[in-house]
């Protein structure tokens, strides 16, 4: 059985070892699920994740500044339109993943959001620098899709999973190179995962690093150690590729595929000339919309 710890991986050849050790076999389908249904509300998402390394933090009081307090508050500004916290454990450290969604790339550099990353709470003062480790990336969507079973009337904006992989890597560096990455996992990557009963959505998200340092250089964020996307963002990080795929099956489940599938994604992602694949599965802590 497969450990509830989630898994986090950095993959820099074909040859590296797999981390399930019976991946689960994705076949090129027939036909492509209707490419026009979202889950998600907007054009755009900000993607906050990192962790916890200070073990004298008190997570309990920084869950509850950051479920009653500071989403709440990111809502009320136009333009956002639902957030999402999760959380996974890693080594020992508590690692979070935030994804707002967002009427467009825009809303992301707008006045009103610009004026509450300037003015934070004291609360948010306080708790915003324990996250270590973090990386913050607003992105455009590039393709959206969810299942024919959740697309028709309401449900097609109301679903959400329970569990979520977020699949971080860059892609090849021509147009032509990506283009054929971006039709690969729209179309074979994602109808492959929905020939299995607990995928329910795949987003397919590309790293803005203008809007992403827009906000990341203001008050709210002057003590945080960017990583990743922000930290890297000199040595070329623009046009950062994200996958998030959402799963509806308890977190670690004896029965769950998500690890085997979201492994077998990336792999195959390898072999569509993506590089720097990182990889982290997540358990939702709580939805909020506006």
């Amino acid at each position: 059985m497969r450990s509830t710890i989630s898994t986090c991986r950095r993959i820099t050849s074909r040859t590296e070892e797999r981390m399930a050790s019976t991946p689960t076999t994705l076949t090129t389908p027939s036909a492509s699920p209707n490419a026009n249904a979202s889950f998600l509300r907007g054009s755009a998402i900000l993607i906050i994740w990192g962790g916890v390394d200070d073990p004298t933090t008190n997570e309990e009081a920084l869950n509850a500044w950051w479920t009653n307090e500071h989403l709440p508050e990111r809502l009320s500004i136009p333009g956002f339109h639902r957030t999402r916290r999760f959380y996974t454990l890693k080594n020992a450290q508590s690692q979070y993943l935030v994804v707002y969604e967002v009427e467009s790339l825009e809303t992301l550099t707008s006045p009103d959001y610009m004026e509450a990353l300037n003015n934070p709470t004291p609360s948010t003062a306080k708790f915003m620098p324990l996250l270590a480790s973090m990386n913050r990336s607003a992105c455009r969507l590039l393709h959206s899709v969810a299942r024919d079973e959740f697309t028709s009337g309401t449900q097609t904006k109301n679903g959400i999973g329970g569990t979520v992989a977020h699949i971080v890597f860059e892609p090849p560096s021509t147009a032509e190179a990506k283009e054929a990455l971006q039709k690969w996992i729209v179309d074979v990557g994602w109808p492959s995962l929905a020939a299995f009963p607990s995928p329910l959505a795949m987003h397919l998200l590309e790293h803005d690093d203008a809007a992403s340092k827009s906000g990341s250089s203001t008050k709210s964020y002057e003590d945080v150690r960017f990583q990743g996307a922000e930290g890297e963002s000199e040595s070329g990080s623009q046009g950062r590729w994200m996958l998030l795929i959402e799963f509806a099956e308890p977190f670690g489940a004896p029965f769950s595929r998500a690890f085997t599938l979201t492994d077998t994604i990336a792999d195959k992602l390898d072999d569509q000339g993506a590089t720097d694949i990182d990889v982290r599965l997540y358990s939702l802590i709580c939805a909020a919309s506006e």
